[in-house]
């Protein structure tokens, strides 16, 4: 599963350099008074649904807290990071999205996102991307991972030995800055992550500023880290 994601991750870096910005649509929109569109019976189809659904399933916060009764509902906005392209036949040739599935059940409610990448024709990835309401597309999460990380490291409790036990549980964008830099796509953004391991969770401020290269991000500072003891945790 690792070596293939990777390989899903490579291909999509592709993807998003020459798609640029996404931008987020609803089923109805897409289909623009015409029920039949390719994509619109694509995403509209039961069994490409119960696909992505079981793909969020298997994002690493559900495996690493399951619940047997939990309810899934896949909303009916994606998010377009490179505009889908069928052949004749209506089969799926190029592009990629991301889907937002809704979790509920054992008294929590999550945000779990798919990523849905078309590698050439027939032949389709279905990915989980990091929980919550993040902004930042593939690649960035990926890249994030590390800054988190590394910020956790640099307060007390950050790292915890003997514990194998660590993984991003929910994201949140918090806000969109004012001001764009010369040359940028769009502008800065801040969200937080929060950060799991054995005994406790770690809320870390993330930001995002992309200018004329890409998108640089940091992480902290640890005076803004809040680590918080988790219920019933061995301390």
């Amino acid at each position: 599963m690792l070596n293939k994601e990777a390989a899903v991750i490579h291909h999509w870096k592709a993807a998003l350099a020459a798609a640029g910005i996404g931008f987020v649509c609803s089923v109805s929109s897409i289909a623009a008074g015409d029920d039949q569109t390719p994509l619109v019976k694509l995403l509209s189809d039961p069994t490409e649904q119960q696909h992505v659904i079981s793909v969020a399933g298997r994002s690493t916060v559900i495996l690493q807290n399951p619940c047997a009764t939990a309810q899934y509902t896949l909303e009916k906005k994606i998010s377009i990071y490179k505009q889908p392209l069928f052949d004749s036949t209506g089969k799926l040739i190029d592009g990629a999205w991301k889907h937002v599935v809704d979790e509920e059940g054992c008294g929590v409610t999550r945000v779990l996102n798919v990523l849905v990448l078309a590698q050439g024709p027939n032949i389709v990835a279905v990915v989980p991307l990091l929980p919550g309401t993040t902004h930042a597309d593939a690649i960035l999460q990926k890249d994030a991972v590390k800054f988190a990380v590394q910020a956790a490291a640099t307060v007390s409790g950050g790292r915890e030995a003997n514990c194998q036990i660590g993984y991003v549980a929910d994201t949140e964008f918090v806000e969109r800055e004012s001001t764009t830099l010369e040359g940028a796509k769009g502008p800065s953004w801040r969200e937080l992550w929060t950060l799991v391991s054995c005994t406790h969770k770690l809320q870390i401020p993330v930001h995002f500023i992309p200018d004329s290269t890409g998108t640089s991000i940091s992480a902290g500072p640890n005076t803004a880290i809040k680590v918080i003891p988790l219920a019933g945790a061995n301390q």
